[in-house]
């Protein structure tokens, strides 16, 4: 006789269970970058041991003191010969654990130990970390271009929209650009995917550029009397000779095709990039360029536009 078929629905404490999963999953994918590798090694540790089954010791109980003796050196209660006692225990979980859970955590405390060394020894010693490790903002780490991401979004809150412009200017020529095809690497990275979701930076750069009137270039320093040669008016050879030529040097851009922008213009369709979007930042890029000498050199003899 077949037994009557039955739908498993989840019960509360499933659904419970998995939302906490989904927080941890969202606060590791926002982790600062450089960290204390010791408490990183405990609070990786005691997530493993909470998800362990408890069927085999090496997990229950192996996991569980290895979690004890990294706390007792982050307390500032641990002795040098504790580090050997960690390798030990940390080597006998890999190598008689039942599943990957107690393997893989028993693994990262070893390799921690071995490749962190200096900083248990810190904790043993001095009973805090060696501060060989900046702490970074970690959506500015994330940024390519390393932009003052707080900065300029204080500023926007502020309604100082120029001065939001001015300061990504000062580490990215292309705030215009940016603003509609960054694939905004920061957001990964925002501490607000903590609590919810990532702040929606791209956004709010795109608002500074929108509601700024318009912002000049910087002066150029004065003239250092040296000329520099860059091959490529797309993104790379302009933002060079921009930042070259605010630092006082002569700079000549050579460029084959007639118009500049290389792949932000011809790679990138108008609809995802407005013309007028790119050629105001070109524009401002090079109108430190039109106060003196032209800069622009085209290698086929084609009349330039910007």
């Amino acid at each position: 006789m077949l037994d009557r078929l039955t739908l498993q629905a989840k019960s509360h404490s499933q659904d419970v269970l998995e939302m906490l999963y989904k927080d941890v999953e969202r606060q590791l994918a926002t982790r600062i970058s450089g960290v204390c590798p010791v408490d990183m090694a405990l609070n990786l540790l005691t997530l493993c041991h909470a998800q362990s089954c408890g069927k085999c010791v090496p997990c229950r109980i192996g996991l569980q003191q290895l979690a004890s003796m990294i706390r007792q050196i982050l307390d500032g209660n641990g002795e040098a010969s504790d580090l050997e006692k960690i390798e030990e225990l940390a080597m006998v979980i890999m190598d008689t654990a039942d599943c990957a859970i107690g393997v893989e955590a028993a693994k990262q405390v070893f390799l921690g130990v071995r490749g962190f060394a200096g900083d248990y020894l810190a904790h043993i010693m001095t009973g805090h970390c060696s501060n060989d490790y900046k702490q970074s903002i970690p959506c500015v780490s994330a940024c390519p271009a390393n932009v003052d991401i707080p900065g300029y979004i204080a500023l926007v809150e502020a309604g100082r929209y120029e001065d939001a412009v001015r300061l990504i200017r000062k580490d990215n020529p292309f705030p215009a650009v940016c603003a509609y095809i960054c694939e905004n690497p920061c957001e990964s990275q925002c501490r607000r995917g903590i609590v919810d979701s990532a702040v929606n930076i791209r956004g709010i750069k795109k608002a500074a550029v929108d509601y700024a009137d318009h912002v000049p270039a910087p002066i150029p320093g004065t003239s250092t009397g040296k000329t520099i040669a860059v091959i490529g008016g797309g993104p790379a050879g302009l933002t060079a000779a921009y930042y070259l030529a605010i630092m006082g040097h002569q700079v000549t851009i050579f460029e084959k095709r007639d118009q500049l922008g290389g792949m932000l213009r011809y790679g990138i369709p108008s609809y995802r990039l407005p013309r007028e979007k790119l050629d105001a930042d070109i524009t401002t890029i090079l109108s430190w360029a039109l106060r003196s000498k032209p800069v622009l050199k085209l290698v086929n003899s084609l009349p330039l536009k910007i």
